[in-house]
């Protein structure tokens, strides 16, 4: 491929812009565009975590018996609309179906073949952009509140173990003397070894955007509201003005197939909900920390104390759920009794497919047409390693990753 090539990247989440810092150090020419500014949406509200570990899908075995509890509370740690899961069935049914045990292997295979690139990619920005005063390095701590909640989750550890994770089992007073902050309500839990976290994750976004604008990539905050291809020609209609770029890349989140459609693409995309409470509180705790009982974490940033988690799936439209924001504060306050007053409550769209396995790769439509999104969860942890892949694949490079479970084509 031509050095002198215009390539244009679709969503300026971290995935985005990470795709567009590799794209622009490879030497070629980068519009990235978005109608908001770089890393203020779902990219900028999840719980801070460089989540190298996460490899345990939302898909499990168990939930064929958890599903009559997950329709009828609305504020447990995973939940489900009723009503939008009956108007999208042929999803909810492509969900279960990669809930076998079988299934859940290869997915969670998958992902740690993935996340264990993940901290290698970001340490070769890292060393380019300096963001030293926006990384933490004090490791993630998950809590599990009884014994029998601990036994309970002895399958996934195994499979996160399987995956590389190094972890260690803490005790309760082990889990004292490094937070003694938290009330004694947990049982035990794990160190997540060699994790890390962020205090800004939107100061550290444009800290990589930044450095892609200062090497001469370009930024244009709009819409894309149309896209035209050949194998030759790919335009864009951005602010009722048509521009043609030789490759673009799509990552739009949980809007990326609304792009997808002009392209003659459709995927089965749908999204995880989250939500964030932040209090005003300040060194209560020294590092992330997960709270098996409701699913989120809680994680001391620069604004404030932020409790982030838990899924909710219920499209796009649904107004915030109440009942979730105050689960949330309500346990976050069992855990630390010590917590202030909420600043404010957020809810972001995690993109996300029913096998919980992201797309990276070219369209089956036009091989000069990319995909990078449905990292679900985890996106702000593989924002790094699939812009190295993406920047591979544009400049028609192997990759040193196998890449076929995120292929497009895969729900054909």
């Amino acid at each position: 491929m031509s050095k002198s090539a215009n390539v244009a990247v679709v969503g300026a989440g971290i995935v985005g812009i990470c795709c567009a810092y590799f794209l622009k150090k490879s030497g070629l020419n980068v519009t990235l565009i978005d109608k908001n500014e770089p890393g203020s949406m779902t990219s900028y509200g999840h719980a801070c975590t460089f989540a190298d570990y996460a490899s345990i899908p939302v898909n499990s075995s168990k939930l064929f018996y958890q599903i009559p509890s997950m329709l009828a509370k609305s504020d447990g740690p995973l939940s489900v609309d009723l009503f939008y899961v009956l108007k999208n069935l042929n999803w909810s049914f492509q969900f279960l179906k990669n809930c076998t045990p079988k299934q859940v292997n290869y997915i969670s295979s998958s992902l740690g073949s993935i996340l264990s690139h993940s901290t290698l990619a970001y340490d070769e920005i890292f060393k380019e952009v300096d963001v030293t005063e926006f990384i933490k390095k004090e490791e993630c701590l998950y809590l599990y509140k009884t014994e029998q909640a601990f036994k309970n989750e002895i399958e996934t550890t195994n499979l996160r173990i399987k995956n590389g994770v190094k972890l260690k089992e803490l005790s309760r007073n082990e889990i004292k003397d490094l937070e003694p902050n938290l009330s004694e309500i947990y049982y035990n839990g794990h160190l997540f070894l060699g994790s890390r976290h962020t205090n800004n994750p939107q100061a550290l976004s444009k800290k990589i955007f930044d450095a892609f604008v200062s090497n001469g990539g370009i930024f244009i905050q709009s819409n894309v509201s149309n896209l035209d291809h050949s194998q030759n020609n790919i335009n864009l209609i951005i602010n009722s003005n048509e521009k043609k770029f030789d490759k673009v890349v799509i990552t739009s989140g949980a809007w990326s197939n609304i792009i997808a459609n002009y392209i003659g693409d459709d995927f089965p995309l749908d999204t995880e909900r989250g939500y964030h409470v932040l209090f005003e509180n300040f060194n209560l705790i020294k590092r992330p920390i997960g709270w098996s009982e409701s699913g989120f974490y809680l994680v001391q940033i620069d604004e404030g104390l932020r409790a982030a988690g838990t899924v909710e799936i219920a499209g796009l439209q649904k107004p915030l759920n109440k009942k979730r924001v105050q689960m949330i504060e309500n346990q976050a306050r069992k855990l630390l009794p010590k917590l202030g007053k909420v600043k404010k409550d957020w809810i972001g769209f995690r993109p996300t497919l029913p096998d919980s396995l992201p797309i990276i790769g070219p369209s089956q439509k036009n091989k000069n047409i990319f995909y990078a999104f449905g990292h679900q969860h985890i996106g702000w942890t593989l924002g790094a390693i699939t812009g190295k892949i993406i920047n591979s694949l544009c400049n028609n490079l192997k990759t040193n990753i196998n890449i076929d479970p995120f292929r497009s084509n895969r729900f054909n």
